[in-house]
């Protein structure tokens, strides 16, 4: 598990070499994808497209990587909980990778009132223009 978190610590590094003192923090990676969603959210409110294509590399990222550890950490961590600020949701869904998109949405499902879900579906099945920058 080691050689993971030393991967996923580089790669934050990487991506988002502002953040070095959180990626440095005794944290999992869990957490550490928990913080990234108040950044993204804030990001998103000021249309901070920089930020939001290393935070989404970077989460998409984890989540492409082999084995479950990095690949649960961002679903359950990040992608499940992205849409709990709501009045960005239409900001969010053209972020989403389609199979991002399929291997969360039974989660959204399960978390969502079922209004606020066939909206989401609605959302996530109109073609839209892709974001700017590798993320999207």
């Amino acid at each position: 598990m080691s050689s993971r978190v030393a991967e996923w610590r580089a790669k934050a590094r990487e991506l988002m070499p502002a953040l070095h003192p959180a990626v440095d923090h005794d944290w999992s990676c869990h957490v550490f994808l928990g913080e990234l969603l108040h950044l993204v959210w804030e990001a998103h409110r000021v249309s901070d497209t920089d930020t939001l294509d290393r935070i989404y590399g970077f989460v998409k990222w984890c989540f492409d990587q082999p084995g479950q550890f990095l690949a649960n950490a961002a679903v359950i961590s990040f992608y499940e909980l992205v849409f709990d600020e709501w009045e960005l949701r239409h900001e969010i869904a053209p972020w989403l990778p389609a199979e991002v998109v399929c291997r969360v949405r039974p989660l959204w499902e399960w978390r969502l009132p079922a209004p606020r879900m066939a909206e989401l579906d609605r959302l996530l099945a109109q073609p839209a223009d892709a974001p700017t920058g590798e993320a999207g």
